[in-house]
């Protein structure tokens, strides 16, 4: 099975420690579970005695961005027989590495890491679909700016919307 991979192109969190958090990925049984980079996931609060992990869950199509983080943890394999990235996957109850999107911030997925395996075209909009996966039948998260093949992945480079929320009597 291949699973996504994800570059994080133009994420603020990679110069501004705020913008990247560490979570825990929990099923909708409210057990660890893995995770694929690239899922979009909502953010519950810190996890009960933590002050650095979030509880998460793979976002739903209405959830605001603000209240999220796109997935994107270290890509670590310990099996040697795995060589490729899209081999990878998050262990279930292992701590995560994800970024809180920002407005104009890029980065870029393969298709696997879109509702279906469905790919958008260029300039068409994404947003949150089933399981945390984008979704070319929404808008919420942003649009594709870009499409590229860098070796054996084909990229699609999803540049966020409005991911702020409006500040108070605007």
């Amino acid at each position: 099975m291949a699973y996504t991979v994800i570059r994080t192109d133009l994420m603020s969190g990679t110069k501004q420690p705020a913008d990247l958090v560490s979570i825990r990925f929990y099923g909708e049984d409210s057990q660890p579970a893995e995770v694929e980079n690239g899922v979009i996931v909502k953010l519950e609060g810190y996890e009960d005695g933590q002050r650095e992990v979030y509880k998460a869950k793979a976002a739903k199509a209405g959830d605001k961005l603000s209240e999220c983080a796109i997935v994107a943890g270290v890509e670590v394999m310990y099996d040697e027989r795995k060589k490729n990235l899209d081999e990878y996957i998050n262990e279930k109850g292992k701590a995560v590495r994800a970024y809180i999107p920002r407005s104009r911030n890029l980065f870029a997925l393969t298709k696997e890491g879109f509702q279906g395996g469905t790919a958008p075209a260029k300039d068409g909009t994404v947003g949150i679909g089933e399981g945390g996966k984008l979704s070319t039948s929404a808008k919420d998260v942003g649009k594709c700016v870009h499409i590229e093949t860098v070796g054996r992945y084909t990229y699609y480079t999803i540049q966020i919307g409005a991911a702020e929320p409006a500040e108070a009597g605007e």
